[in-house]
Parts: C-alpha cells; sequence; structure tokens
C-alpha cells in the first residue's frame, strides 16, 4: 500500500489539505497527516480546527512514498518557516518520491531553492514570491513536472488530489472517478 504524508501547518486551507486526503484515501493510499504543531490540533486559514493523524516532530517520516504540501495562509508561511518541513520536501524531490504543492506552497518550496528548473504552478498572489527564482510558472489548474504536481488553488483541490492518486495509483482512478460521479 503506498503511503503519503500531508502537512498541516496553522494557517493551512482546509480544502486543499482534506479534498487531496478524501480522494487519496478512496484509492486505497495510506493518509497519515502531520501537524507543525507541539499538538495535534491545526487551525485553518479559516479558524476550521482539525485533528492531525501526527506530530512533524515525532518521526523522521521519510518511508512515504509521497508528500503533499496544503496552503492557505499564513500555512504556507509557516511551511517555510519549518526546517523539517522543508527539509522533508527536499529529500523527497531528490529521491524520486512524490511531492505535491497547491496554492502558496510552491512559492515556500521555490523560495527555499527547491523548484529550480521545474514547471510549476501556484496561486497568481503568490507569482511575485518566485521573481528571480530559476523555476518556470504556468497559468494552469495543474502542472506535473516528474515527480512534483503542483496546483493553482483551492477551486482546483479535486484536480490537484486526482492528479496525486494518476501518479501514485493509477489503477484506482477511473473508480475514484465514477464513485465520486466525475466524468
Amino acid at each position: 500500500m503506498k503511503k503519503v504524508y500531508v502537512l498541516l501547518a496553522n494557517g493551512f486551507e482546509v480544502i486543499e489539505a482534506l479534498a487531496p486526503v478524501d480522494i487519496m484515501t478512496r484509492a486505497g493510499i495510506e493518509v497519515v497527516t502531520l501537524s507543525l504543531n507541539d499538538d495535534l490540533e491545526v487551525s485553518s486559514s479559516h479558524n476550521i480546527l482539525v485533528k492531525a493523524d501526527r506530530l512533524l516532530s515525532s518521526e523522521d517520516y521519510t518511508d512515504g512514498d509521497g508528500i503533499v504540501f496544503p496552503g492557505g495562509y499564513p500555512g504556507y508561511e509557516n511551511l517555510l518557516k519549518s526546517e523539517k518541513a522543508m527539509a522533508l520536501a527536499k529529500y523527497y524531490l531528490e529521491n524520486g518520491k512524490l511531492v505535491g504543492a497547491i496554492c502558496g506552497a510552491p512559492s515556500s518550496l521555490g523560495r527555499k531553492g527547491l523548484l529550480d528548473g521545474r514547471d510549476v504552478t501556484l496561486h497568481f498572489g503568490c507569482y511575485d514570491l518566485l521573481v528571480g527564482k530559476k523555476c518556470n510558472i504556468y497559468d494552469k489548474p495543474v502542472v506535473i513536472d516528474k515527480n512534483l504536481i503542483t496546483g493553482s488553488g483551492a477551486g482546483y483541490s479535486i484536480d490537484f488530489g486526482l492528479a496525486l492518486v494518476n501518479y501514485l495509483a493509477p489503477e484506482k482512478l477511473a473508480d475514484v472517478k465514477k464513485a465520486m460521479t466525475i466524468k
């Protein structure tokens, strides 16, 4: 069974985290949410409390098949501030494992120099954060560049989640779409 970690930082966008969690779970992928806080409760960008499965600080989490970084403000800034989160992104990218980032989260990876030479999309409000960085920004809902999948924002959370499933468990995609009544 494939395993994916989803990082939850205070200020994350609920739909960008939980729509992919739901879609990957439907595909039989083990999904583990990780709190960047000192406890399991994480507050979203709209003050919705979500209880994560584990603390990011409790293990090294390099054993997954993928890792996902939701956006949301100030969530993506809190991801950027987390040395452990950024180190995991680097590890997964360098080791050919899936890295998913949506909305503002690609800007966090890009500001750490992790997206050099890569094709990405992200929320239009974050384009300025990547000025002078060495990545190629596309105005598309989802962009796939090898083991990196990026999404432009909340409205494309389902498309982003489906792209993650297509990467990790393509044989499950048709069944997931059918169950969700997506044609």
